[in-house]
């Protein structure tokens, strides 16, 4: 995840949907729908048609992390891709030794319009992008679409044709580069997502406590935000202090002190004896403040590392509750806790499989028959190998 990823933007923006075909495990490819239709139960759909949460699961090498890879490397390519060396490979692998191109796509809100974006690619160069506008009061128009080095336009969008493409950059990273405005929304749309996952899977080095700390303090908020949730996760903690300190080369750096209240008396407790679970915490909590209070998208791989079962519901009750998640920020997760899936619903899990070595992937609303339904725990049926999703031993 990456603290300078996101900037203020004040129209609504949501994710409605994103896909990829050709893609690692994903061979026939996957839709991941985060909308939600009039058969989603109002205290799910809280009267919306569309969900904040969105739980993966799936066995072990099943392809959950890949679902959350393909928004992920969306964000990455329309953004920074630019910023890679001219040479460089586009971050991307195939179906095996499949000679096919990578597809993806994603439908998206920013403001009155509704934007399809459509790329195919291979690792070695974009075949090409289309983007598609919807305004409230009309039709789905394609305002601009590439076939590899050449770019067709509408009018309105005349001016991109000036832009020298490159054949392992979006062409939205390319115009921000470029300082073309026309789909600067875009980018910033892409820009605010925070992920943990890349090419190779998640991102297991931890953050540096100094750097966090810093983040921390700029913001009385976020401070408070941070102490507050871990408080309430009864971890024995009253407090956290933000302190200065040098190094060992004199270099100075922000420390967290966390205040535990033994018999009515403060102990303070530094990072090198505090549990791995409350530092975890502290690391990650910053970045939930800044999504909540910009909105965007949240793609989290293994939501669970180093914390106790019983505080995923906190964390993602952050999404779900309006008074905290004022700006419909979203949070795409996979984990292995079973017992979250009673908490999201079919309308807000989606299983991953493989057979053959291919993987796929559904809702669990998309599930026929009455196996499942609203007024049913899902654990059991899913404990029970009826509705997929768990390793075969």
């Amino acid at each position: 995840m990456y603290f300078d990823k996101i900037n203020a933007f004040e129209d609504i923006e949501l994710l409605l949907e994103y896909g990829f075909k050709n893609f690692f495990s994903f061979k026939e490819g996957a839709s991941i729908s985060l909308k939600l239709d009039s058969n989603c139960p109002t205290n799910i759909s809280r009267g919306l048609d569309f969900t904040t949460v969105l739980g993966i699961k799936g066995a072990n090498g099943s392809g959950k992390t890949t679902v959350l890879k393909a928004f992920a490397f969306l964000s990455h390519f329309c953004c920074d891709s630019f910023s890679d060396k001219l040479e460089s490979r586009i971050p991307i692998d195939s179906f095996y030794d499949s000679k096919e191109p990578s597809e993806f796509y994603s439908v998206f809100i920013i403001g009155e319009n509704t934007y399809t974006y459509e790329l195919s690619l291979t690792g070695e160069k974009v075949l090409s992008e289309t983007i598609f506008r919807k305004k409230a009061s009309g039709k789905k128009i394609k305002i601009v679409h590439r076939i590899e080095d050449k770019l067709i336009p509408t009018k309105e969008f005349e001016r991109l044709k000036a832009i020298k493409l490159r054949k392992n950059a979006s062409l939205i990273s390319t115009a921000h580069q470029y300082d073309f405005n026309e789909l600067e929304e875009l980018y910033l749309y892409f820009k605010q997502t925070i992920y943990n996952v890349s090419f190779s899977g998640l991102h297991e080095i931890p953050y540096d406590i100094s750097l966090v700390s810093r983040f921390i303090k700029e913001d009385k908020q976020r401070l408070e935000f941070v102490k507050n949730f871990i408080a309430k996760c009864d971890t024995g903690i009253s407090d956290i202090r933000i302190i200065e300190i040098e190094d060992e080369t004199k270099k100075k750096k922000l420390v967290p002190i966390f205040v535990h209240k033994v018999n009515d008396k403060e102990q303070s407790v530094t990072q090198y004896t505090e549990s791995s679970g409350t530092k975890a915490l502290y690391r990650n909590l910053p970045s939930y403040h800044l999504i909540l209070k910009s909105g965007g998208v949240m793609i989290v791989d293994e939501l669970e590392t180093h914390l106790h079962p019983h505080l995923l519901p906190k964390l993602i009750e952050l999404f779900l509750d309006p008074k905290i998640n004022k700006k419909n920020a979203q949070l795409i997760f996979s984990t292995h806790d079973a017992e979250i899936i009673n908490l999201l619903g079919r309308y807000r899990t989606y299983l991953v499989n493989k057979e053959d070595n291919e993987s796929f992937t559904y809702r669990l609303d998309e599930i026929p028959g009455d196996i499942l339904r609203n007024d049913r725990p899902i654990l059991p049926a899913y404990t029970d190998g009826k509705i997929g999703g768990i390793p075969r031993l």
